[in-house]
């Protein structure tokens, strides 16, 4: 048995259809301060949303960690994510952000509460930022601001090829015909970085063409393989912070995307906080996938070199998007002392408490076609997956 605590897997709780109300919050529960302005929260108006600011409402302004769409775009120009919990409050209360924009202040985005009272709530405008709840005599709110989410460490817009380059930041890792993978190895041929945009395949191997894999128990034969397969070890790693990637994955099953990190040195036995562990902030299996093809894990050796498993497939992937290899998601990871926190475009999809690694991290983006995959392959060579970007916001234990 284990003598390392466990994680905690904790799927991120999905919020309660849309309910429009009013909450009324008895003031004297509340320590509040009266802002005064002369508009609501809703609409443009421009004077800031009027609301008591009140202690019932926590906000934080993250890293910008959201930019959906088809189009590649610069870093700097995603989305700041503010995470906000709102205390006494029932599931499915709205909760509205106010921002000044080109128009005055507006009203950026509403999301609903879930069960716990939390929010994710998503800005193109930086500056001050309202977090408001209710409407007119009973709204309350806090204020925040963008100048206070941490700054970027390391940025990779792509925008020079910087792989296997003498000064870029990402290596081919050196994975070739072995383990989970006796039909493909990384190579460089299968990385490339073209109009701002790393292209990561899934390709034949022209050195074996003509020859063919067979995996142990199967009579179907298939072609030998490339994989783009990159990381930053020995270019750069960081302990603790904010890590995302903006990425569009392949579409066929038979290979998964994905953005991960390891310990740099390699992980060793002792638990996640001595020995390290990996964090796999998003894997993608395919479109049409049974399970809806997202997973996050992390993994790590326990006391006794044992590996150890939490996280898994997340759940209700449908409210998340179903344009996975159509347009480009931002993958996050929050990782503190006491949780990994992951984020598709700024909204929770799975938080694990417990030990988390201490060691230092590198970046991991790759398109792999594992053996226990090939056999449901249902696409045409190459495969690519596409990423536009990749940060780190390093914060610290914080």
């Amino acid at each position: 048995m284990s003598r390392t605590p466990r994680l905690a897997h904790r799927p991120a709780r999905r919020p309660a259809p849309r309910v429009r109300r009013s909450q009324r919050l008895l003031a004297g529960t509340l320590a509040m301060v009266f802002v005064t302005a002369a508009c609501s929260a809703s609409g443009e108006s421009d004077t800031p949303p009027a609301y008591e600011r009140s202690d019932a409402v926590d906000a934080t302004v993250l890293p910008q960690l959201a930019a959906n769409g088809e189009d590649t775009e610069a870093a700097d120009d995603a989305a700041w994510v503010v995470d906000a919990t709102v205390d006494g409050v029932d599931e499915g209360t709205e909760v509205t952000l106010v921002a000044r924009t080109d128009d005055g202040w507006s009203d950026v985005d509403e999301q609903e509460t879930d069960a716990e009272g939390r929010v994710s709530l998503t800005s193109r405008a930086d500056g001050d930022l309202h977090v408001v709840v209710g409407d007119g005599d009973d709204a309350i709110g806090a204020e925040v601001s963008t100048g206070d989410a941490p700054e970027a460490s390391f940025t990779d817009d792509f925008d020079e090829d910087s792989v296997d380059t003498a000064d870029g930041s990402w290596r081919t890792r050196d994975q070739g015909y072995i383990g989970v993978r006796t039909c493909s190895r990384a190579s460089a041929e299968a990385a490339e970085v073209t109009d701002g945009v790393l292209e990561l395949s899934v390709a034949e191997d022209p050195d074996r063409k003509g020859d063919e894999c067979q995996l142990p128990g199967r009579r179907k034969k298939f072609p030998y393989r490339l994989n783009g397969h990159v990381g930053t070890e020995g270019t750069y790693d960081f302990t603790y912070g904010f890590a995302a990637a903006r990425i569009r994955t392949q579409s066929a099953r038979g290979q998964h995307a994905a953005f991960w990190m390891q310990a740099a040195g390699g992980q060793q036995e002792g638990g996640p906080q001595k020995g390290g562990a990996e964090i796999d902030i998003i894997e993608y299996f395919g479109d049409d996938h049974p399970e809806g093809g997202l997973t996050s894990f992390t993994y790590f050796l326990d006391e006794d070199g044992k590996k150890q498993t939490v996280g898994g497939w997340l759940p209700d992937v449908e409210d998340l998007g179903d344009d996975w290899s159509e347009q480009y998601h931002v993958f996050s990871v929050e990782w503190t002392p006491e949780e990994y926190v992951f984020r598709i475009d700024g909204q929770v999809t799975q938080r694990l408490e417990g030990p988390t690694s201490g060691r230092p991290e590198f970046l991991i983006l790759s398109l792999l076609s594992s053996d226990y995959e090939l056999p449901r392959f249902n696409g045409e060579l190459p495969e690519t997956m596409e990423v536009d970007w990749a940060r780190v916001w390093e914060t610290g234990p914080r």
